[in-house]
């Protein structure tokens, strides 16, 4: 009777582990990996029109963000849970942010809400503040499972002699405003050329 009471428990235990499992999976495959921010071309024509603002897109920020969450991640690796994937999605200051990761051996998906904050300090910071974590649209008692700050510097993608003057945070993107010296812009950019 016992070894029945015991077997019937296990296997309780065993589905609920299963269904638990399946329930966090990822519901979509995301990788880490990004494209380099290559501003020049820009820069370029806004040295040209001596218009100096520069728009940036949902997806040369999502490449900015995944930059910064490599860079994070590489300074400060986690043992048992691993982040493998990101997306990320804009809303105005609101940023939405699809993660995969591993929980020691259990693969796991996740949706972070983050806000988003910006300084025309240093050259230009987006730092990313998470809110709330949710998966399959449950949200996650506060500190379950959460996502650092994360700062993103705009400097090391922009020439020195390039200062930010304003940045303003679109809909889907966002507009960075300059105060530029004409002259030394042109003639480094023609001599990148």
């Amino acid at each position: 009777m016992w070894l029945r009471l015991f077997a019937g428990f296990s296997l309780v235990l065993l589905l609920a582990g299963a269904a638990a499992v399946w329930y966090v999976k990822p519901e979509e495959k995301l990788d880490l990996s990004y494209d380099r921010l290559d501003l020049e071309p820009q820069l370029l024509q806004m040295a040209k029109e001596r218009r100096p603002v520069l728009t940036l897109t949902e997806d040369e920020l999502n490449n900015l963000f995944k930059k910064g969450l490599n860079d994070y991640l590489a300074e400060h690796p986690s043992t048992f849970v691993r982040i493998t994937g990101a997306k990320f999605r804009q809303s105005g200051d609101r940023l939405t942010a699809d993660i995969n990761g591993m929980a020691g051996p259990v693969p796991f998906g996740a949706e972070f809400g983050m806000t988003m904050e910006v300084s025309t300090g240093a050259g230009g910071m987006i730092t990313l503040h998470n809110d709330y974590t949710s998966i399959r649209g449950r949200k996650l008692p506060e500190g379950t499972l959460k996502v650092p700050q994360i700062t993103v510097p705009l400097r090391e993608h922009m020439p020195f002699m390039v200062e930010v003057e304003r940045i303003e945070l679109l809909g889907s993107g966002m507009r960075i405003s300059f105060a530029v010296n004409w002259n030394d812009l042109l003639q480094l950019l023609l001599k990148w050329k």
